[in-house]
């Protein structure tokens, strides 16, 4: 059953003056019926027109359909425009919550998965917080955790200051809060720079013969030797490699490291190409 809302309580939630939300029902941009001289309002139809406009902020909520579909769960951080959870989807998984800071990709969400958890800032939130927003207890069992976290820490063509930017370490907030979920796979998506990080980052214009030896936290790969240790450390098995989007179909070239962990101990086993540009070994050929 819809509900109803006045002009006044429309404009105070578009944030937009009481005629210009007249205007939006007269042209018929928003479900609005007309009793006498006052205007009523579809909240619905009004919410989904303030996200679409970004007039409206899409708000956390706890995910608003909880019946198991008898797919397996999956939870997705750093979402973005859900790309990658769309894949996941694609693949068979119910994802049911989704976590982003970036306005227009948090309405993106909000308009297309309505009924999906979202979350913010990773930080503000606990283990068990996250999983009451999804609809979950401590003793439910997660499937599958996946997230891209920010890669301008690792990148070759930034400042490379790993964890000691607040970036990186979203990144180990993030390993964290996966870890203490306790899912049956996680899946880390990020730049090709993450194999060559260092864990503290000298800058170049300072090394040479003048200058000391490089330190351990300064040697190349450093962060990501962290990182598969704090992941083996908490019982997971793991593979990872650099992959490029253009073996797996996608028209374009774009390498990405992706690690894979398994709490069942057991190596996860690399991605096999699905393209390539010739067609060669019996698989498929790439259509630009």
């Amino acid at each position: 059953m819809s509900t109803e809302i006045t002009i006044k309580e429309a404009a105070s939630t578009l944030g937009v003056s009481v005629q210009r939300v007249r205007t939006l029902c007269r042209d018929g941009l928003i479900s609005s019926r007309k009793l006498g001289t006052s205007w009523f309002i579809d909240a619905q139809s009004l919410s989904r027109y303030g996200l679409t406009t970004a007039h409206k902020v899409a708000q956390d909520h706890p995910t608003y359909e909880v019946t198991r579909k008898n797919k397996p769960i999956a939870l997705s951080f750093f979402s973005g425009a859900m790309g990658l959870d769309l894949g996941i989807e694609r693949a068979g998984f119910d994802i049911r919550l989704a976590c982003e800071v970036d306005k227009y990709c948090r309405q993106t969400i909000a308009l297309n998965k309505p009924d999906m958890a979202l979350i913010g800032d990773i930080n503000n939130y606990s283990a068990a917080e996250i999983l009451e927003y999804a609809g979950f207890t401590n003793n439910d069992d997660v499937d599958l955790i996946i997230g891209g976290p920010p890669c301008q820490a690792f990148s070759t063509a930034g400042k490379r200051n790993g964890f000691n930017d607040d970036r990186g370490n979203a990144f180990l907030t993030f390993l964290n809060v996966a870890l203490s979920i306790n899912p049956k796979v996680i899946v880390i998506e990020n730049v090709r720079g993450l194999l060559s990080c260092p864990m503290k980052h000298r800058p170049h214009e300072m090394r040479g013969a003048e200058y000391p030896d490089l330190m351990l936290d300064e040697l190349p790969g450093g962060a990501l030797n962290f990182v598969l240790s704090l992941i083996e450390k908490s019982g997971y098995s793991y593979s990872f490699n650099l992959y490029n989007s253009a073996n797996f179909g996608t028209p374009q070239i774009r390498e990405r490291v992706v690690i894979v962990c398994s709490r069942d101990g057991k190596k996860p086993p690399f991605l096999l190409p699905t393209h390539s540009e010739s067609g060669a070994d019996s698989i498929l050929k790439c259509n630009a």
